[in-house]
């Protein structure tokens, strides 16, 4: 047999899932060599590369590389399958244990039920299988599955490799296998194709397979079970979300892992509370199971060096496509691509745990986020927003979330809803990453002053309230009204804001210094120091200068922030002057 190429070129022709399954696929295949296989993301493909010496590749596997799914007793499993499933007995034993800890916790089973559930575990990949029989996937990849266990092993090597070294070329496979076009694989299959209402077609209409290769579709096949993680959705679970990483620069070995790992996380709520906490959860995979950042209690990934990287130079997001029920079908309803974080390089472990901990925190707030609120589902959108936009626009998609969070968080926590709240440090590190000239305005002293006073008044004193603790006045109306300002024309309405803002706020420091004056063994709050003239015009001047609503959209969201000392308790009466 002819040696094989060692790089080949996956189009992104579709601009969906139906391509990475493609270039996984592809990958899959090429690692029975025994080599490792690297694919990378470029502008109009995905390189798929055999690493290593650059001749004696000559011979593949001859598996079909998927599991056989008998779905009911008409289904005849052809001898010699691969890894054949009983989807029946598969869903009995889901079934078992679905009853088993129904309406309990697992930490709250007896043993003896413990050892029920382990025994009926259905397999890693149950899910997928799941998926493929309702979406119909099934009968398409049991017919090439079929075919390709009958030819004998030498036939089969050398239509691969034929298709292949077509491939190679960007010429069709010319495999004469019949595969059939299905959504599960490639979503616009489910979609028009030449005309809005063709003439004479019907929805068994076979035209759309007249451009399927067969070979891409076997390795689409492949490439569902290696990188697609699905989730169930809808009081029924009738729904299904598929969410697929795309690689950037990663080996198959490291993306299926990742993959896998991911499939394996719970992840509650809707289309965009699960997207964000997908998206942010797979960039915490990748750095705990990183070469260099692997915790010790973690093993790594295969092949995957992540220094002086981001996790999305690993994998660049998730392409997430949503099968909405119809009730007897389910049909391509909505399709979008999530990109991951590339907040920093991670030059350093100081880096990686920097990173892992505003993951953590943000994953904390969107998982408190409940999604059948409406003003809690819209924030659940914007937050998604800020991890479909890069530079500049994530930050203003970020800062003007975690405005909208911090008017929720002052409501939650007079309702006895604790929320938790955003770090400072996490923010001024996401904003020197990102837009660095936005850290100047952090940095001066009367964004700081008056920053810290809207906190004051409304975090902090809510704080206090909700501990039993003397507090100050909580101002419950400042963070919308500074909200509404900023976005009115021109600075003036939010310098006028601010201006009484702060009148009100050092009138209440004053006549608190002297109710302690009067009662020096009362039990009470101590009043910080004064914002000063200065401190006021330097705000002001930054207003003219970056303009009302970068500079009012970044107070609520810096003054939303929790501080280490949240206690104004702890002050000394002392330390607070004029």
């Amino acid at each position: 047999m002819s040696e094989l190429p060692h790089t080949f070129l996956i189009g992104r022709s579709t601009g969906t899932h139906a391509d990475v399954f493609a270039a996984a696929g592809l990958a899959k295949l090429l690692t029975s060599s025994g080599r490792p296989v690297q694919i990378s993301e470029e502008s109009t493909d995905f390189r798929v590369a055999v690493l290593g010496p650059e001749n004696g590749l000559t011979r593949l596997s001859a598996s079909p590389g998927y599991s056989f799914l008998k779905t009911n007793e008409k289904v005849v499993v052809p001898r010699g399958a691969f890894d054949p499933v009983d989807y029946k007995a598969e869903k009995a034993k889901a079934d078992r244990i679905k009853a088993l800890r129904k309406g309990k916790k697992l930490k709250g089973l007896d043993s003896v039920t413990l050892e029920a559930i382990e025994q009926d575990k259905p397999r890693p990949t149950w899910r997928l299988l799941q998926v493929l029989n309702t979406l119909q996937g099934d009968e398409t990849s049991n017919r090439i599955h079929e075919l390709i266990v009958k030819l004998k092993p030498a036939d089969f090597q050398a239509k691969i490799a034929a298709a292949l070294h077509a491939l190679a070329q960007n010429k069709p496979s010319g495999l004469d296998w019949r595969a059939t076009s299905v959504q599960l694989f490639t979503p616009i299959a489910a979609k028009g194709y030449s005309r809005l209402k063709p003439d004479s077609t019907d929805r068994n209409d076979k035209t759309k397979d007249q451009w399927t290769d067969p070979f891409i579709e076997w390795l689409r096949y492949q490439g569902y079970f290696a990188v697609a993680c699905p989730f169930f959705q809808g009081p029924k679970s009738e729904h299904v979300r598929l969410l697929c990483p795309i690689p950037h620069d990663i080996s198959i070995n490291a993306l299926t892992a990742a993959a896998d790992t991911l499939r394996a996380t719970w992840l509650p709520g809707d289309a965009a509370k699960l997207d964000s906490l997908a998206v942010l959860k797979l960039a915490e995979i990748l750095i705990k199971h990183s070469t260099e950042y692997h915790a010790d209690d973690v093993d790594p990934f295969d092949d995957f060096p992540l220094a002086s990287r981001s996790p999305a130079d690993a994998i660049s997001g998730i392409s997430i496509t949503h099968y909405q029920s119809l009730g007897n079908a389910k049909a391509v309803s909505a399709m979008s691509t999530i990109a991951l974080p590339d907040w920093f390089p991670l030059d350093s472990s100081d880096d990686a745990k920097v990173m892992l901990g505003i993951l953590d925190e943000h994953q904390t707030i969107v998982r408190s986020l409940q999604d059948n609120h409406s003003d809690e589902i819209g924030m659940l959108i914007d937050y998604r927003r800020f991890l479909q936009a890069r530079g500049e626009p994530a930050v203003q998609t970020l800062i003007h979330f975690m405005g909208a969070y911090g008017s929720l968080l002052l409501r939650a926590w007079q309702q006895g809803r604790r929320l938790p709240a955003f770090s400072p440090e996490n923010f001024r590190r996401i904003l020197m990453a990102m837009t660095p000239q936005l850290t100047e305005v952090l940095d001066n002293p009367g964004f700081k002053a008056i920053a810290d006073a809207v906190r004051r008044v409304t975090v902090s004193a809510q704080f206090q309230r909700a501990n039993k603790h003397e507090h100050r006045d909580v101002r419950y109306d400042l963070f919308p009204e500074l909200r509404r300002k900023r976005e009115l024309p021109g600075n003036q309405p939010l310098i006028e804001a601010l201006s009484e803002f702060v009148q009100s706020y050092n009138s209440q420091n004053a006549r608190q210094r002297e109710t302690i004056a009067t009662n020096p063994g009362k039990k009470t709050w101590y009043p910080p120091s004064q914002v000063t003239t200065a401190e006021f015009a330097s705000l002001v001047a930054l207003v003219e200068t970056l303009g009302a609503s970068i500079v009012g959209a970044m107070l609520c969201a810096y003054g939303s922030c929790r501080e280490p000392r949240e206690d104004e308790n702890d002050a000394h009466p002392d330390k607070s002057t004029d």
